[in-house]
């Protein structure tokens, strides 16, 4: 049985079991959003890697006390976040600002903007979940420009075809794109690679 078709029930006792498919399918179901997340809080990619690897270690360390899938997002998120913030509170200390930063992070937008990265990391992973359903050459030009952040001049060049297959290729995949979601789910998806630097 291939992970990506493991029930819900399949998957916590899976997690009783012992079973590191399991944890496999849920690595590769929520890693790509989780690092987004912690990316955009603590505005450094690697320290998100880190930390998010840090959380799925501590996950599996408990990974009996999960009943339901619902649990165990709420864990993954609740427990990136606390990482991200004492990641940022160690930070603050080093730059000896600690006190002014931590009345900062307590206030009600702050607590508003976490929960609307949750809601921008769940999109980025459906989007990346389409992205892999696009034909080989769209795929790997959407990548390229919207999460590798390459020139259309540079992806011709990579790819040794011209500037005008290149967005040809382009416009086929944001075509593509814009059926797979709704029409306020293609507004929020505009929204997001707005956001990439390309």
């Amino acid at each position: 049985m291939k992970s990506s078709q493991f029930t819900e029930i399949q998957i916590i006792d899976g997690l009783k079991s012992n079973d590191s498919r399991v944890f496999d399918h849920l690595f590769n179901e929520y890693y790509t959003q989780l690092q987004y997340f912690a990316e955009r809080l603590v505005s450094n990619r690697e320290e998100a890697q880190d930390i998010v690897i840090t959380v799925f270690r501590k996950f599996w360390s408990i990974k009996d006390n999960f009943q339901t899938l619902n649990n165990i997002k709420a864990f993954f998120y609740i427990t990136v976040r606390n990482q991200c913030l004492d990641f940022l509170r160690y930070r603050q200390r080093l730059n000896e600002v600690k006190k002014e930063y931590e009345s900062h992070l307590l206030t009600a937008d702050e607590l508003k903007q976490s929960e609307h990265l949750i809601i921008e990391s769940d999109l980025i992973n459906k989007i990346y979940k389409e992205v892999q359903k696009l034909p080989n050459r769209c795929r790997e030009i959407f990548i390229l420009t919207y999460f590798k952040g390459l020139k259309t001049k540079e992806i011709a060049s990579a790819l040794q075809i011209s500037e005008s297959a290149v967005t040809t290729q382009r416009s086929l995949a944001i075509k593509y794109l814009k059926h797979a979601f709704s029409q306020e789910g293609y507004v929020f998806f505009c929204l997001v690679l707005a956001s990439l630097d390309v």
